[in-house]
């Protein structure tokens, strides 16, 4: 406890007798010595969280027990020196500002204290874990003093500093500053303006993360997030009505776990989430809960209690918790050696989860995983994460947004949408087109110049070695697919490409990623769209080459397993019978019978797609040479090389004839 001697503050105003707290109704002239900002802040709010029974008691010096939580550690020394004039009545403050070890945690003259009737009084800002349990038993009265609103900080600013207090200071929400924070801004002789542009870029300092490239973008903009962006637009919007006293915290979401593939971006989201309401996210994990300590059960229970402490005392906050999958599934310890060690920390997490040792109100926690599986259903209960939602990787949409977002002022008139869709197919995360940008202004960084297309599209396709007839032959073939697909009403292709990816040289993408298959006709249609690839090279080239088989996911394979299915499965073959998916393998291997079906079938559809082709043959080779110019064509780009090639009056409607 503070020096009582060292308790010489000149307050020119009246004094409270009790507890030597302040008045506020007079405010110092021009001319006079200001208080301290420390003092003035620190008196000021314990002295409305005391209220003026316990101000008497302790002007008295009448024995009692108090317990002060405070709104963070930063509180515990201020408030610890504001209490010593109470030293004249042989007061005991314990302050602690941080965990203590074990053998610190109880105070062995505590009894005695109590007994001799003496005023003691715990500070903390986790008194449930950091102050002596008999203290806690013992407390008479428990207070807790509420992070500095605006209001609070608006009036220590009349007494402090010089000129008047801008209109704008009523509208900070200096809930987010620390005390040092707050009473370091209203320094010693400066003006009430100029400390409140200190607190308001401090302010926004706490809504942004990093340099320009780690500035987060607007929740309402991250339509990559799909259903968990809907979802955190709509807690957002709760969350703001609640705190304009529409709604009560009984009416919002308690958390949600956010699972998919790694990289999908589920942290970001959270941060977008606290950046939109203007308040912190404390980002922690189960597995730092143990690497931060020695492992021991009540280390780690003390861990994981201190991160939920952290976040009700900055509430209205976000506790973001990764790797929730770490967090065995109760229901799987039966019989288990470790039962013993993970049943009180799982069972010590829920009880953190309902808010029954401390109510979490204010304080929304966001679980995050690979693996939902592993999760338990009473993690997902109402009052607890209450539910779980996809984060998977984002559509074409999402991506060039993203891309977007990590280039900032790079390239911003070039056409990025064809890389965004390679990435899709690709399967791209968020991290990942980081990644592509980071290293496509690293390759341009140490050329001297400034990012091109050429540096973020040589991060995203690959390098292609083949001759221009290779690549020709590549573009005829999706074009013989683009076609077949709009003429057999299948639909426009989202986009066709040459570019190289993994095993593929070029790539049609259909807006569909399933059919609908009712009738035999609707088999034929999508098998004679599948050949039509093959048959475009039969008739631009003379000769088809191996490009539409070889493996189950060509043309060829899915084909054949589709006029299988449709054939031995569906009832619209020669058969009523049903025969397994997994055993059509089989059928096809050993029964030569059906294996001649489906390979005469094959053969027919084939025909249609060679006369398809060769009604279109000039389409065809229009389409391939945009294809080759261009690398990779939209939807609309195929129908403006069409309406060209039909002006020209190559195909006219008699000679196209109608679509098989």
């Amino acid at each position: 406890m503070s020096d009582p001697n060292s308790y010489d503050i000149p307050f020119p105003q009246t004094f409270d007798p009790v507890l030597d707290l302040p008045t506020e109704e007079k405010k110092p002239t021009e001319k006079e010595e200001r208080p301290g900002s420390r003092e003035t802040l620190v008196y000021m709010a314990l002295r409305a969280a005391l209220g003026p029974r316990l101000r008497k008691n302790l002007s008295d010096g009448k024995a009692c027990c108090i317990v002060i939580k405070v709104p963070e550690p930063s509180w515990v020394e201020a408030v610890d020196d504001a209490l010593s004039p109470l030293a004249k009545h042989k007061a005991v403050v314990i302050a602690r500002s941080k965990q203590p070890s074990p053998r610190d945690r109880e105070d062995g003259m505590l009894a005695h204290r109590l007994e001799a009737g003496r005023i003691v009084i715990g500070v903390s800002s986790d008194p449930d874990n950091w102050l002596p349990q008999l203290l806690l038993d013992a407390a008479d009265a428990r207070i807790e003093i509420p992070a500095a609103s605006a209001a609070l900080v608006a009036k220590v600013l009349r007494k402090c500093a010089r000129g008047r207090v801008p209109v704008g200071a009523a509208s900070l929400t200096t809930e987010v500053l620390t005390f040092d924070q707050i009473t370091s801004m209203i320094a010693s002789g400066t003006t009430a303006t100029e400390a409140v542009a200190r607190m308001a870029r401090a302010i926004d300092g706490r809504k942004k993360v990093g340099s320009r490239e780690d500035r987060l973008p607007m929740l309402e903009d991250a339509i990559e997030y799909g259903e968990a962006r809907r979802w955190a637009l709509d807690l957002r919007d709760d969350l703001a009505d609640v705190r304009a006293g529409k709604l009560g915290y009984g009416d919002v979401d308690r958390g949600a776990v956010l699972h998919g593939p790694p990289g999908t971006g589920k942290t970001l989201l959270a941060r977008m989430l606290g950046q939109d309401l203007g308040i912190p996210v404390i980002v922690t994990s189960v597995g730092e809960w143990f690497a931060s300590t020695g492992g021991y059960l009540n280390e780690v229970i003390k861990a994981q209690r201190a991160a939920f402490a952290e976040a009700k005392s900055q509430a209205p906050s976000i506790l973001f918790l990764d790797e929730i999958n770490a967090m065995p599934n109760i229901d799987s310890l039966a019989g288990s050696k470790n039962a013993d060690y993970w049943r009180p920390l799982i069972l010590d997490f829920y009880t953190l989860l309902d808010g029954a040792m401390e109510s979490r109100d204010g304080v929304v926690v966001i679980g995050a995983t690979n693996r939902i599986e592993d999760i338990n259903p009473a993690i997902l209960r109402p009052a607890r994460l209450e539910r779980a939602i996809f984060v998977g990787p984002p559509n074409a949409a999402g991506v060039e947004r993203v891309m977007r977002h990590h280039l900032g002022d790079d390239l911003v008139d070039a056409d990025i949408g064809h890389l965004a869709r390679f990435n899709v197919a690709k399967g791209a995360t968020g991290a990942v087109v980081m990644e592509q940008v980071r290293a496509a202004r690293r390759r341009a960084r140490r050329a001297g110049r400034p990012m091109s297309l050429d540096d973020i599209t040589a991060q995203i396709v690959e390098v292609d070695d083949r001759t221009p007839e290779a690549v020709y032959r590549v573009a005829v073939h999706e074009a013989g697919h683009a076609l077949a697909s709009m003429e057999l009403g299948l639909g426009r292709p989202e986009y066709i490409t040459v570019l190289p990816m993994g095993t593929s040289g070029g790539l049609t993408m259909f807006e569909k990623s399933e059919y609908p298959l009712g009738i035999r006709e609707d088999f034929e249609r999508l098998v004679t769209m599948m050949l039509s690839g093959r048959a475009a090279e039969h008739i631009a080239l003379g000769r088809p080459s191996q490009g539409a088989g070889g493996h189950p996911q060509s043309d060829l394979g899915r084909a054949t397993q589709l006029i299988a299915t449709m054939l031995a499965s569906s009832g619209l073959g020669d058969t009523l019978s049903y025969t397994a998916e997994e055993d059509l393998g089989q059928m096809m291997r050993l029964d030569r019978e059906f294996r001649g079906k489906v390979e005469k079938t094959i053969t027919q559809l084939y025909d249609r797609a060679l006369a398809l082709m060769t009604r279109h043959r000039d389409s065809i080779v229009a389409i391939a040479e945009a294809l080759v110019e261009r690398k990779f064509l939209r939807a609309e780009d195929i129908d403006a090389v069409l309406a060209v090639t039909r002006r020209r009056g190559v195909e006219s409607p008699e000679n196209r004839g109608s679509a098989p």
